[in-house]
C-alpha cells in the first residue's frame, strides 16, 4: 500500500500536512505575454519545501543552460501520497491544464519520492509527460524486495505472470517497470553513488539506455542533485529543442 511506504520514508504516519485542492504549485514562466511550448513540473521530495528548488539552484540551472521553458513546482508533499490523492492532483490540477493551455511538451521531474510520483503517474496515466527526469528516486529499499528480482533474472522474468497491483507500492512499481518499461516515454535517471537507494537505481539503470543514465560521486542530497540537473539541462537529447544559447 501507498500509506505504508509513505509511513517507510517518514517512520511515522502522523502529523502530515494539510491536503489542499487544487494543489498549490509555483509558476515561473519565461515570458510575462506568453508561454513556451515546454513546461518543466518539478515533484519534490519527502522534505523541505516547493521553494527549495528555487532555492538550491534547479530553476537557475534550467536558465543558465539557455532553457527556454516555463515551470510549476508542485507541493506533492506526504500528505498527499499517504491519501492517495498525490497522482490524481497532478494530473487534474496541472498536467491537463497545461495541454489545455497549449503546452506541447511536458517534462516531469521528481526528486526521491517525487521520482516514484513521476513513475506512477505514468503508469496510472500513460501519457501525461513526454519525458521523465527521476533524481535520487525512491524505487524501494528492502532486501526483501530486490532479492527476488534479481533471483528471478530480472525485473522483467519476475514481474511475469504477477498481478499489476499485488504488494506494496514498491513491489507495483517493479511489476510496472518490469511490464511496462518500453513503454516509458524517454526517461533519465541521475543518481549519486552513495544514494541511500542506490540498489534500485542500478537496477533500473541496467534497464534504461546507457546515454540517459548519469551516476557521480554524492549521496541522497541536492548538492548531488543540483550537479546532475546542471549536466541535464544542457543534454540535447533531453532539452536540444528548448535550448536558446550553445
Amino acid at each position: 500500500m501507498l500509506s505504508a511506504a509513505v509511513a517507510v520514508l517518514t517512520g511515522c504516519s502522523l502529523f502530515l500536512p494539510a491536503t489542499p485542492t487544487p494543489i498549490p504549485t509555483l509558476v515561473t514562466r519565461i515570458s510575462a505575454t506568453e508561454r513556451t511550448g515546454t513546461l518543466v513540473v518539478f515533484l519534490r521530495g519527502r522534505g523541505g519545501s516547493i521553494a527549495d528548488f528555487e532555492k538550491k539552484g534547479m530553476l537557475t540551472a534550467l536558465r543558465e543552460a539557455g532553457v527556454r521553458a516555463d515551470t510549476v513546482v508542485v507541493d506533492a508533499h506526504l500528505g498527499y501520497y499517504f491519501k492517495r490523492t498525490a497522482i490524481e492532483r497532478l494530473r487534474a490540477d496541472v498536467l491537463l491544464p497545461a495541454r489545455q493551455q497549449g503546452y506541447r511538451r511536458i517534462v516531469l521531474v521528481g526528486v526521491s519520492l517525487g521520482g516514484l510520483g513521476a513513475l506512477l503517474c505514468e503508469r496510472d496515466h500513460p501519457g501525461s509527460a513526454d519525458a521523465l527526469v527521476l533524481l535520487g528516486p525512491y524505487l524501494g529499499d528492502q532486501a526483501g524486495l530486490f532479492d527476488p528480482i534479481d533471483q528471478a533474472g530480472g525485473p522483467a522474468a519476475w514481474a511475469a505472470g504477477r498481478d499489476p497491483l499485488a504488494g506494496g507500492v514498491e513491489e507495483q512499481i517493479w511489476t510496472f517497470l518490469g511490464m511496462r518499461l518500453t513503454a516509458l516515454p524517454p526517461t533519465w535517471l541521475l543518481t549519486g553513488r552513495g544514494d541511500t537507494y542506490a540498489r534500485g537505481h542500478r537496477l533500473l539503470g541496467g534497464m534504461l539506455p546507457a546515454a540517459r543514465v548519469a551516476t557521480i560521486a554524492g549521496a541522497h542530497d541536492w548538492a548531488t542533485w543540483r550537479a546532475l540537473w546542471r549536466e541535464a539541462c544542457t543534454d540535447p537529447d533531453l532539452f536540444g529543442n528548448e535550448r536558446t544559447i550553445p
